[in-house]
């Protein structure tokens, strides 16, 4: 079934009350421990080194206390030993979860500057060589593209989420342009995933877990080496269709879409009615870690 939009919270959420207790107190002790674990190996080895060990089962393992039902989709032309900037659909305060469970291979994450200040948070986001975001304009577009290319060079993705902010209905927003722009300037093919289910599990506004059926797919690897700008907002576009069609209809529509932009930029046709300079990201992509 679709990933119908829950405007309400009802009564029957209390329910849901006892689980969704358990599920945060356990999952901030899994987080205080993997945290707790990581940093004195830090010292010693880079946290790429180990992160895809006990950090991320550690993390990953969140998810279960919600009860929730997970399957995880890998398209067979996905390589998790290349460096790539994922595209990930915004919905839930569990998004970064998800997306350790889902993401076989190594990668950090694009985050609004200010939480890298926050004590202990901001600690857990440097050693996982997250990229931050600076709430200046002047030269943060040149800065984060500088670090997809040394993240990359150390054999480090970056996960994105181009809404740059949680869903309201359970539809995903236009994707911001800022982090595909990075991405060609770094050489660095996007990825789409798509989370379906998000929504059902914790949308924003409340705390409240409900059991659900999350179904992440991981799509193929689009190049954006040699794009033009105008080619660069449509893939833009394009990468948004893929994971809306999924997360919205449960419609898999990365192949017939990839190889439809492809015969594009091979005509040089854009999809975009011109070109324009790249923008800084203004937050594009990095992670809504707001309260709920």
């Amino acid at each position: 079934m679709p990933d119908k939009p829950r405007k309400t919270r009802t009564a029957r959420d209390l329910v849901y009350v006892p689980l969704s207790i358990a599920a945060w107190t356990g999952s901030f002790a899994l987080m205080l421990g993997a945290v707790a674990l990581s940093a004195p190996v830090s010292l010693f080895v880079p946290f790429e080194r180990f992160q895809t060990s006990f950090p991320k089962k550690m993390l990953a393992s969140c998810l279960r206390l919600t009860g929730s039902r997970i399957v995880v989709d890998i398209d067979p032309a996905f390589d998790e030993r290349r460096p790539c900037v994922y595209a990930h659909n915004h919905t839930s305060v569990l998004d970064a979860h998800i997306a350790v469970w889902a993401i076989p291979g190594v990668f950090c994450g694009l985050e609004n500057e200010a939480h890298l200040h926050v004590p202990g948070y901001g600690w857990l986001l440097r050693m996982a060589n997250a990229i931050p975001v600076p709430r200046a304009r002047e030269g943060r577009y040149q800065r984060i593209a500088e670090a997809f290319k040394e993240r990359a060079s150390r054999g480090i993705s970056i996960l994105t989420f181009p809404e740059a902010h949680r869903t309201l209905d359970g539809k995903v927003r236009p994707f911001r342009r800022g982090v595909f722009f990075a991405a060609r300037d770094a050489g660095l093919p996007v990825v789409p995933v798509a989370a379906r289910g998000m929504y059902d599990l914790l949308p924003k506004g409340t705390w409240i877990v409900r059991p659900a059926r999350i179904h992440t797919r991981i799509g193929p690897p689009i190049e954006t080496r040699g794009l033009t700008d105008a080619q660069v907002e449509d893939l833009a576009r394009t990468v948004q269709r893929i994971v809306a069609a999924w997360v919205e209809r449960g419609e898999w529509i990365a192949a017939d879409e990839k190889a439809a932009f492809e015969a594009r930029v091979r005509g040089g046709v854009s999809g975009s009615a011109g070109a324009s300079e790249p923008s800084a990201p203004d937050t594009a992509g990095a992670r809504d870690t707001a309260t709920a």
